[in-house]
């Protein structure tokens, strides 16, 4: 049976447990996990069993590397035909079912890319590659098996890029663009991510849903078809949302079809342009959201 991976990059644990627990109930057969943990899991989590033993020291703008390791245990079995990418801070929006059929539909890798924005700032500028031949993605990708044995197998490009300063925004794109394979990845994210309009180099951090306009956010991002969201601090509490998360007990199909009653549609309309800005990348059916900067 044709396997996603998941693929877990945590400095110790994972934060919400109950959210994955739930959305893998029943489903065992269809995904295995993996998980790099920079610091020692807790020895109750329900990710600790999953954690990889070869440990790659990592830094919050380098994690490359520490990502091709859970692609090199992932690839051991055989199974695993997609391989998606998972921060500590993420959350399913959708329920395991519609993940598994849209990233099953096609054998091709899934993430947004561009060229290099930042070839003017020495920390990013991937020299000694040409210009016109770097690029630039977001970190939680989705690769297909043939795309993640490449990078395993790279001995050339990992060694350059790996030497600048988010390194896993500009590798994945980079080498399969030097490979002569972009034409095998579907131009679309998959992670709903805000980024504050100020720019920086961190997106916002959910905390809670006392503020609609993070309410308003979220639920359209389930509607949208987004498949994660990211960022969920521990403190997040996420009850609010249940009932618009088909995985949890609480949903409810009444409030999936009240989704974008008056409320959330003018919270949306007021307030989300002053917090965002509108990705320009190709034509991608999904809003995405880029630092200032980035247009």
């Amino acid at each position: 049976m044709p396997q996603i991976a998941f693929l877990f990059l945590s400095i110790a644990k994972i934060y919400h447990e109950s959210y994955w627990k739930a959305f893998f109930k029943g489903y065992e057969q269809f995904y295995s996990i993996y998980v790099h943990a920079k610091n020692l899991m807790p020895s109750d989590s329900y990710f600790k069993q999953y954690e990889i033993h070869n440990k790659i020291p990592t830094t919050w703008a380098n994690t490359m590397r520490a990502q091709i390791e859970l692609l090199r245990e992932a690839l051991k079995d055989p199974h695993n035909q997609k391989f998606v990418f998972i921060s500590e801070s993420t959350i399913p929006l959708q329920n395991f079912q519609t993940v598994y059929d849209k990233l099953m539909l096609n054998n091709l890798s899934q993430f947004a890319f561009a060229k290099n924005p930042f070839t003017n700032n020495e920390d990013r500028n991937l020299l000694p590659l040409p210009l016109d031949e770097q690029y630039f993605n977001f970190q939680w990708i989705i690769l297909n098996r043939e795309h993640a044995q490449l990078m395993v197998d790279d001995r050339e490009y990992i060694e350059i890029i790996t030497k600048y300063m988010c390194d896993n925004e500009h590798y994945p794109s980079t080498l399969l663009a030097a490979k002569g394979l972009l034409h095998e990845i579907t131009q679309q994210d998959t992670t709903l991510v805000l980024w504050p309009e100020e720019g920086g180099y961190h997106p916002y951090f959910f905390h809670g849903f006392l503020d609609k306009m993070e309410f308003a956010v979220v639920t359209q991002g389930i509607k949208d078809g987004w498949l994660f969201a990211r960022k969920f601090g521990t403190d997040c509490d996420l009850t609010s949302i249940d009932s618009y998360l088909a995985y949890r007990e609480k949903f409810d199909m009444q409030s999936m079809k009240n989704l974008f009653d008056e409320t959330t549609s003018n919270v949306l309309s007021s307030q989300m342009p002053h917090i965002c800005k509108r990705c320009t990348i190709a034509s991608m059916p999904f809003q995405i959201f880029f630092p200032s900067g980035i247009q």
